[in-house]
């Protein structure tokens, strides 16, 4: 049985220590701060343009070791961190249920169904690692939350955008995973 999949809701970057992805984001393409939730270790940052939402996970200290697995919320810690898209998020209407199947698949779940909550309500997310390298999918029922992001996550408030660019994002149409290979060396 399939799972139904509602849409894509973010894609997360996983940023190694002092990369300023989440700038390039804002200044270049007009991706607005949304909401921001920090640990002493790790900063997520939603950007959104239109539906578009990227989840900027950044290292706020050193080193591989400096990161716990809660520290990421809705995520995983990639190892390593390549400063790449990591996660995909979709939106289903069955956690419980679609992460049961999964496993019964020999799927492995680094985060198994897990209830969020706060004022605006309460979502279900698990976390599925892909066949694809250090690629997870995050399953997300927010179905139950009316927040400005997610459980968890402190809303930004900002000025109303000025771009006036004229592009108009709505959303992501696709994804494409792009193995990073090594050239060879070539003597002189």
């Amino acid at each position: 049985m399939a799972a139904l999949l509602s849409r894509p809701c973010f894609i997360s970057l996983h940023m190694p220590y002092r990369k300023g992805w989440a700038q390039d984001l804002a200044n270049t393409f007009c991706f607005q701060p949304v909401a921001m939730r920090e640990t002493p270790r790790v900063r997520q940052l939603a950007l959104r343009r239109g539906s578009a939402i990227f989840l900027v996970n950044e290292r706020l200290v050193p080193g591989p070791a400096g990161a716990s697995s809660r520290d990421f919320l809705y995520d995983v810690d990639p190892r390593p961190t390549l400063g790449t898209a990591s996660n995909v998020c979709f939106e289903v209407d069955d956690v419980p249920g679609l992460c049961k199947r999964l496993q019964s698949r020999g799927c492995s779940l680094p985060v198994p169904p897990t209830e969020v909550r706060d004022d605006g309500g309460s979502v279900t997310y698990g976390v599925a690692s892909s066949v694809v390298g250090n690629i997870s999918h995050t399953l997300l029922d927010r179905s139950r939350y009316r927040g400005p992001f997610l459980p968890g996550f402190q809303p930004i408030q900002r000025a109303p955008s000025a771009t006036g660019d004229g592009v108009k994002i709505t959303h992501f149409d696709h994804i494409t995973y792009l193995p990073i290979l090594s050239a060879p060396t070539l003597g002189q």
